[in-house]
């Protein structure tokens, strides 16, 4: 399973109930749609970082990072990138 196929499934089934919204893809934006709250975000960042052991720092926590399916992927490759990269 890639990245963007875990974040999806992770994503359907605790954000959005297992329920896909009409025009929901992996740039459906979560944050406009009510899916993705605060504590949304909190539970999902706890998430990455029990399953993909990237640390998340206070700076990265921008709507930004967790607004859709492909922002997540780009945000949890980049942090990947960082902890190879010296």
């Amino acid at each position: 399973m890639t990245l963007q196929q875990a974040l999806r499934e992770y994503l359907v089934k605790q954000h959005l109930k297992g329920l896909l919204p009409k025009g929901f893809d992996d740039d459906y934006d979560l944050i406009d749609a009510g899916f993705m709250d605060s504590l949304a975000i909190i539970n999902t960042i706890t998430y990455l970082e029990k399953q993909y052991d990237t640390p998340i720092e206070e700076g990265d926590i921008v709507p930004e990072n967790f607004m859709s399916v492909n922002a997540l992927c780009a945000f949890v490759t980049s942090k990947q990138v960082e902890q190879v990269s010296p």
